[in-house]
């Protein structure tokens, strides 16, 4: 297999991985269910996060009946009275902290934090110590939203990339530690740009001169 078809597969195979979770927005998580357990007089575990449109199934796992109901005024959610065995369930549509207790039993209570969605965006690299080059040589991304960057190696070993203000790697930005990018192997990294500008994914730190550019727009 000469390097021109070998590269062509690793594109195809890492634009699929990036693409097959996602290039814009993760859902993930939204739309699945979370259980609550009722016993021992207490909801557990008694804090839980979820994602926008996730729903939370509570049951009665204990002896006693228990009721499922929400602090606000309007009440968000109510159970009415479970007995051991029922369950109840409610879909979060909407951010934001919502207590809840146990009518029945008031000194229980539970806490639901739902979170917005979070945008990421996703990007493939493949680095190429024949080439010389990082392919794309330029990726653009938007300031405040987080990156996630996923990265193999058409060929050779990358022990030491960097994301820097400086071409030379001195000067590592938005707490992205050196990474090895390896043939083959998919290397995930996570970011948030706090920042506009123009930085630089480096190699020299390790002595290859490969640099691309990462373009980070308000």
């Amino acid at each position: 297999m000469n390097g021109f078809t070998k590269f062509s597969l690793l594109v195809t195979v890492i634009v699929g991985v990036a693409l097959g979770l996602g290039t814009s927005v993760a859902l993930l998580g939204q739309g699945g269910t979370v259980s609550v357990s009722i016993v021992d007089f207490a909801f557990n575990p008694k804090t839980i996060t979820v994602p926008v449109g996730t729903t939370v199934r509570w049951t009665n796992n204990g002896s006693a009946p228990h009721t499922v109901t929400s602090t606000s005024s309007p009440r968000a959610f109510d159970s009415g009275t479970l007995n051991p065995g029922d369950s109840f369930e409610f879909t979060f549509k909407t951010a934001g902290q919502f207590p809840y207790f146990c009518e029945i039993h008031p000194s229980m209570r539970g806490m639901v934090i739902v979170e917005g969605q979070q945008e990421v965006q996703e990007l493939a690299l493949i680095h190429s110590l024949k080439e010389g080059k990082i392919f794309p040589e330029t990726i653009t991304v938007s300031k405040g939203v987080k990156v996630r960057l996923f990265n193999t190696a058409l060929d050779g070993a990358h022990p030491s990339v960097v994301i820097s203000s400086d071409e030379d790697g001195k000067n590592p930005v938005f707490g992205v530690k050196p990474f090895a990018v390896n043939p083959g192997q998919l290397m995930t990294i996570e970011f948030t740009p706090d920042k506009a500008g123009t930085f630089f994914i480096s190699h020299r730190p390790h002595g290859h001169n490969i640099v691309g550019k990462l373009v980070v727009k308000e």
